[in-house]
C-alpha cells in the first residue's frame, strides 16, 4: 500500500490557475485570430464591390464606345438610347432603362452592364457623339466617364 500512495502524491499534471492562464491565453489568441479574419473579410467585400462597379462602367464605355466607332451611322434617339447602323447594315440598338444598359440586336435583348445614370447627346452640326455614363457603388464608389465618339463608317464607306 506504500507504493500506491507515493505515486500517488507525486503526479505530474495542471494546477487550476496553470489552467485558467492557458484558457486565457488560448482565449485572447482566438480574439485577435478573429479579429484580424474579421477585418479582412470586410476588406475582401469592400473591393470586390468596387470591382464590380469599376467592371460594369468599363463594359458600358467599351459596348458603347466600339459600335459607334464602327458604325456606319449613328442616330440618337433620345437622352437614354441610340441607334447604331453597322457597315453591314445590321441595327443595333442601346437603351439604358432601370439602371441597366440594353443592347437590342436581330430582335434579341441582351443586358450589358448595370449603371446608375447614361446620357447621350449630339451637338448640332456635329459627328461626334457625347456618352456620359455613371456607376455607383454600395459604399459611394462612384465611376463617371465622359467621353466623344465619332462613328469612322461615315469616313470609310
Amino acid at each position: 500500500m506504500l507504493h500506491i500512495e507515493v505515486n500517488t502524491k507525486h503526479t505530474n499534471g495542471f494546477t487550476l490557475i496553470e489552467l485558467i492562464l492557458a484558457l486565457g491565453l488560448l482565449s485572447l489568441i482566438m480574439t485577435t485570430s478573429f479579429t484580424i479574419y474579421s477585418a479582412g473579410q470586410k476588406t475582401y467585400e469592400y473591393e470586390n464591390s468596387k470591382i464590380f462597379v469599376q467592371q460594369n462602367a468599363r463594359q458600358a464605355f467599351l459596348w458603347l464606345s466600339t459600335s459607334i466607332k464602327q458604325a456606319r451611322s449613328v442616330e440618337v434617339m433620345s437622352e437614354n438610347s441610340i441607334k447604331t447602323v453597322a457597315g453591314d447594315g445590321e441595327t443595333i440598338i442601346y437603351y439604358f432603362k432601370n439602371g441597366v444598359l440594353y443592347r437590342e440586336k436581330n430582335n434579341g435583348i441582351n443586358p450589358i452592364a448595370e449603371l446608375s445614370q447614361l446620357k447621350f447627346k449630339q451637338p448640332k452640326d456635329k459627328q461626334y457623339i457625347e456618352i456620359f455614363l455613371a456607376a455607383q457603388g454600395k459604399e459611394g464608389d462612384d465611376i463617371i466617364i465622359k467621353t466623344k465618339a465619332t462613328p469612322f463608317g461615315l469616313w470609310v464607306n
